[in-house]
């Protein structure tokens, strides 16, 4: 009666262990150096985009706050304007509104941060 055995072995990780190093070495003597060398300069690229990434979002960030900041006073300035043209309500609702997007927008990031390096569990508690 024919026996048929089948042997499977896989690895977790960018490298294979030392044993099929070696068993690759045997077949193609300088493989386990390219293997290496590979791996070396696809960690280096990963590390060089996830910097790059990094510094986008950073000067997004930056980007954003300098808009918020320029609008802010700008319709601030706009109020300043209307409460010198002897317009108190219109100041009032432009400077007020503003100030509470402000710091609306200011809370909201705080909690959004806070969340984020505090997730829930899935019940909520």
């Amino acid at each position: 009666m024919p026996v048929e055995v089948g042997r499977s072995s896989f690895w977790q990780g960018p490298l294979p262990p030392p044993a099929v190093l070696e068993g690759f070495a045997r077949l193609v003597p300088d493989s386990p150096e390219r293997i290496f060398r590979q791996w070396e300069l696809e960690a280096d690229h990963r590390r060089t985009y996830e910097r790059q990434a990094l510094e986008a979002a950073i000067r997004q960030d930056v980007r954003g706050q300098i808009s918020a900041l320029l609008f802010a006073l700008a319709a601030l300035s706009v109020a300043a304007f209307a409460l010198w043209l002897g317009q108190p309500w219109v100041a009032g609702t432009i400077g007020g509104g503003t100030i509470a997007s402000v710091v609306g927008a200011f809370l909201y990031q705080r909690v959004a941060a806070k969340a984020k390096s505090h997730p829930q569990s899935p019940g909520g508690r």
